[in-house]
């Protein structure tokens, strides 16, 4: 009777440590840099230029970075395309509609923290026959 005694207090003290390293380990937060994508977008909302966040991210891996710079690119393209700016540009008559397209497409640029991407700008000349040169 003894026996079955201790074997439960030395498995009631295994059960708790093993809850205990169960639910402390994975309530801690995750040691990596985070999520690159977010801090970037996050460090142009708050007014920060191009160079100022690659100079943020000069300790990260360089394909890292483009890898963020591609996918802010397509998120881009893909919010001009919703925005409906190719109907805008067939439907402009005049320098005023072409100066709010303009408009439209810099601020675009801009909050996403992409100001002197060349890709991106390219981009936006071969989709949507615009060509920015001057930020």
């Amino acid at each position: 009777m003894k026996w079955i005694s201790h074997y439960l207090k030395v498995a009631s003290v295994l059960f708790c440590s093993f809850a205990f390293a169960i639910t402390y380990g994975y309530a801690q937060a995750a040691k990596d840099s985070g999520n690159m994508y977010t801090k970037w977008i996050t460090l142009a909302l708050l007014g920060k230029n191009q160079a100022e966040i690659e100079y943020y991210f000069r300790n990260e891996k360089e394909a890292a970075i483009q890898r963020v710079k591609q996918r802010i690119r397509f998120a881009v393209l893909e919010n001009l395309r919703r925005s409906g700016i190719k109907s805008m540009i067939d439907n402009s008559s005049d320098a005023d509609d072409f100066n709010v397209i303009i408009t439209k497409i810099l601020l675009e640029i801009r909050y996403v923290g992409l100001e002197h991407d060349p890709d991106l700008l390219l981009s936006i000349k071969e989709e949507f026959g615009i060509e920015i040169r001057n930020l």
